[in-house]
């Protein structure tokens, strides 16, 4: 018995045991299976928002809006140069043109363009190609519907309006992709380069798709592109060639080690010898430049044998070269070579070109560059004094630099025209983003610049100049800046070569338009973990608001005629006197000269044009007395109207100025201007967040504000974030500019309220 009750316990104590072990186990599976979900879908939540940065370009998006949203760009200005300049010439309509697409440079904002489509359609030939390339400077970083905007213009199989119009849409289309494009695969690289092969042997078309397969696959070193470049660069046909030349320096950029790049130096080389047409030497010359970008030292041998070679033209691109290789390294060597060749070259193309880079050299040292070619501004070649005005104003572009200032500003009234011109455009970018406040020369030099356009007797190179400074001023809705290098101090590839290309407008105008490469938004974003912008997060800065506040739009004037009063000489009253003793004897009235009483009736009607009372004489030297008139100049004899000056003069000075606050606070999104940026502080008491930087950062001395985007982190981790209210992300809608009221009534969007967001 005890044998048989000891197994049948064991059984039951064993099965019990089995049966709790498998409950145990299923409950741990189970709940294995829960984690495994829940890390999965945390997963995937976090691969989708890297693809988003990485691949959906969030920070482009981002720029967009805040471009959109808070662009200031000034029509008015527009307008008024286009009433001056209207039919005056080719130059001044592309000038104006292109003024405008700086003026919105990635805004989307084409209001002014949309209302004088007649004045633009005016332009003509490569004036044309311009003017639609324009379009891709406005609409900059509208990447996903960059074919949808540019279809009118676009070539089409069978069809051709104009190859200037096709040219000029497939340059905008390597704009608004530029160094965006991808490795080269991207669907936009192939619609261009599918233009290219269907181009046939319409030159111009050609040159607009090399142009735009430059900028679109920029370094990617992609050989399949090479080789389509190369093709058209070896049909030796002169502005298709050049095109091909800048195209595959953009394509190779700084790759000059690469297998494909060694090789293809050697043939370019060779080619530029061979060729007798200037543009594409030139074009080869700038293309071998690009490839050495960045390198430094390891470029000295090729920059070495380009700058001994006897074609000038050659020579001028070699001095580029440097400028590449030792873009913002202030290299001493560098700065030597240029220094030798500015005072020493024999052609004025190699000199002016050998000053210029020296801008690209000292960027990072800006403060030096104004006394570093001080010398040279004062040269007596026009080419060199033109060199070192566009050499300051390359590196100390948005600096305001009182010694850039003051030398540039002493130059405005050069004797020679296109040394005007490169003032005109240096000073405006050493004054982007600067308040009247920050410094007084920002009134004088709009002023000059108006004068400039309004004066008759002026160069139309200098007009133009001064057209597209006012361009340069207000960049980009007035919240971009020139800039080469980003907010750590790494120089920027494709600012640096857009700049580069921009001063080749020397020799061809159209490539005015890489200017907007090197366009840097200075803003500051904050996002939360879901990529919004919450409006808690503010800023404080601790200067007054004028100092860094936008330019204020002027009103126009109502040109209505006002009358104002003029004096009567006495010579005048004389003759009105005698006159009226004629009278008087006609009337049988006293002719005695010593009797000066007119009859009553003649003297009402007297006292009507002279001003008295009927019952007084009319002496023979009256006092001076007030008429009004349309023709007449302003006088300021009344006795009465002095006190009344007097009196609104002591008005004004009871009247007390309100003090203006030593700070004020930002909201997000919001502008912070590279000056402003030592000013501004993140951590408030009353933000409900805190940059990610500052907590990283919590050890270190350097506790100065994030800009640009900004990741935020809630300062109470344990509070309910789901209800505030934020800014999402928007996609900017094609001709949204002048509707920007009813964007804004969608742009702030609570978390949570699911349906809204597509509304």
């Amino acid at each position: 018995n005890n044998i048989e009750n000891n197994n049948e316990n064991n059984i039951e104590n064993n099965i019990e045991n089995n049966n709790e072990n498998n409950i145990e186990n299923n409950i741990e599976n189970n709940n294995m299976d829960v984690d495994n979900e829940e890390v999965s879908s945390l997963y995937t939540d976090r691969l989708k928002k890297l693809k988003r940065i990485l691949v959906d370009g969030l920070d482009v998006d981002l720029i967009l809006n805040f471009l959109f949203k808070k662009c200031k760009s000034d029509n008015s200005i527009l307008k008024s140069i286009k009433q001056v300049t209207d039919n005056k010439g080719s130059m001044l309509h592309n000038g104006l043109v292109v003024a405008h697409a700086y003026m919105n440079a990635g805004t989307t904002w084409d209001v002014f363009l949309r209302e004088n489509l007649d004045w633009l359609g005016k332009a003509s030939n490569w004036a044309k190609f311009t003017a639609v390339g324009s379009v891709g400077v406005v609409h900059k970083g509208q990447v996903h519907q960059s074919m949808q905007l540019l279809q009118p213009y676009l070539p089409v199989a069978g069809r051709s309006a104009s190859p200037y119009s096709e040219a000029g849409a497939l340059y905008a289309l390597g704009l608004i992709h530029a160094s965006k494009g991808g490795s080269g695969d991207s669907a936009t690289i192939t619609y261009i380069s599918d233009a290219l092969r269907n181009s046939g042997n319409n030159e111009v078309v050609q040159h607009g798709a090399c142009l735009g397969i430059g900028l679109a696959a920029m370094a990617t070193g992609n050989e399949m592109l090479y080789n389509e470049l190369r093709q058209i660069l070896f049909t030796d046909s002169a502005v298709a060639g050049e095109g091909a030349a800048l195209g595959i320096g953009l394509i190779l950029l700084g790759q000059s080690d690469s297998l494909l790049a060694q090789t293809s130096i050697t043939d370019l080389l060779n080619y530029a010898h061979d060729t007798s047409h200037e543009k594409i030497i030139r074009g080869l010359g700038l293309g071998i430049a690009m490839l050495v970008y960045g390198k430094e030292e390891s470029a000295d041998m090729l920059i070495e044998q380009l700058s001994r070679d006897r074609d000038s033209i050659i020579r001028y691109g070699a001095m580029f070269a440097i400028a590449m290789a030792y873009c913002g390294t202030s290299d001493n060597n560098a700065v030597k070579k240029l220094l030798h060749v500015a005072v020493s070259d024999v052609n004025d193309d190699v000199r002016r070109a050998a000053v210029m880079s020296i801008g690209f050299v000292m960027f990072k040292s800006s403060d030096i560059v104004p006394k570093l070619v001080t010398l040279l501004a004062e040269s007596f070649n026009p080419h060199v004094r033109y060199g070192a005005a566009l050499a300051i104003g390359i590196a100390c572009a948005g600096t305001a630099n009182k010694d850039a200032t003051d030398l540039l500003y002493g130059m405005l009234n050069d004797q020679v025209d296109f040394v005007k011109q490169g003032v005109y455009m240096s000073l405006a970018l050493v004054l982007m983003e600067t308040s009247e406040e920050r410094t007084s020369v920002v009134r004088k030099f709009r002023d000059h610049l108006m004068m400039v356009i309004n004066d008759k007797y002026q160069s139309g190179i200098a007009k133009s100049g001064a057209i597209i400074a006012h361009g340069i001023l207000d960049a980009g809705g007035r919240n971009v800046v020139m800039s080469m290098q980003s907010r750590s101090g790494v120089v920027k590839m494709g600012a640096a070569v857009g700049c580069m290309l921009w001063l080749q407008y020397w020799y061809w105008y159209p490539l005015m338009l890489t200017l907007s490469l090197s366009f840097t938004p200075t803003v500051m974003i904050g996002l939360n973990d879901n990529f919004d912008m919450p409006t808690t997060f503010t800023a404080k800065c601790n200067a007054p608001p004028s100092v860094f506040s936008y330019p204020k739009i002027e009103e126009k004037k109502d040109n209505e005629k006002k009358f104002v009063a003029t004096a009567i000489l006495s010579t005048t009253a004389k003759a009105k006197a005698r006159e009226a003793r004629k009278e008087a004897k006609k009337h049988g009235g006293p002719t005695s000269p010593n009797s000066g009483k007119i009859p009553l009736s003649r003297q009402t009607s007297m006292s009507s044009d002279v001003g008295e009372s009927p019952d007084k004489t009319l002496p023979d030297a009256p006092s001076l007395q007030r008429v009004y008139s349309n023709m007449s100049t302003t006088s300021y004899l009344s006795l009465e109207e002095r006190v009344d000056d007097k009196q609104k003069e002591e008005d004004k000075k009871e009247i007390k100025k309100e003090k203006e606050p030593t700070s004020f606070m930002l909201s997000n999104p919001c502008r912070v201007t590279p000056a402003q940026v030592k000013y501004i502080t993140t951590v408030t008491e009353s933000n409900k967040y805190i940059p990610i930087h500052h907590i990283q950062n919590k050890d270190k001395k350097n506790k100065q504000a994030p800009t640009g985007i900004i990741m935020l982190s809630p300062t109470n981790p344990n509070e309910n974030m789901n209800d505030e209210e934020v800014i999402k992300v928007e996609v900017i809608a094609l001709g949204a500019g002048g509707v920007e009221e009813e964007v804004i009534k969608v742009e702030v969007i609570a978390l949570g309220a699911g349906g809204v967001e597509e509304e």
